[in-house]
């Protein structure tokens, strides 16, 4: 019998080969090379893509679920000047930083409450949330 070394890879021959034999039909295992092949679960370039798609996956999850749902800035912009400026009658500057902090508060609150789709969709569900939120925050 034939076995390769694990180690250095020489290959070695057994004497002992004829006394072995198959337990199911009888026959000796000499004359025959034996190699141990060590498989892998799954190749490298399986797991490199496997690997890649969680990623992509965790990001838009990530992106989803985690971060802050934001309007588009200019649409926040808006929103808070006219709400700061709705008087349209000058004010002092202590009063224009308070109705900015409360206008602010109030934005940050309605967009928690109110996506930027829905607020597309029902604008007078969004003004009715965001004066509420307007009152809270006073």
């Amino acid at each position: 019998m034939h076995i390769e070394c694990p180690s250095c890879s020489t290959e070695n021959k057994i004497e002992f080969g004829e006394n072995i034999i198959c337990s199911e039909c009888k026959k000796t295992f000499s004359g025959h090379t034996y190699k141990k092949f060590k498989k892998p679960l799954i190749s490298a370039t399986t797991a490199l893509i496997i690997g890649a798609i969680g990623a992509i996956g965790a990001h838009r999850v990530d992106k989803h679920l985690l971060e802050e749902k934001r309007y588009p800035v200019n649409v926040e912009y808006e929103l808070i000047n006219s709400c700061i400026n709705s008087s349209r009658n000058p004010i002092e500057k202590y009063r224009y930083i308070k109705k900015t902090q409360i206008c602010t508060c109030a934005l940050e609150a309605t967009m928690s409450e109110v996506s930027f789709k829905e607020m597309n969709e029902n604008e007078t569900a969004f003004l009715s949330r965001f004066r509420s939120n307007i009152n809270d925050c006073r």
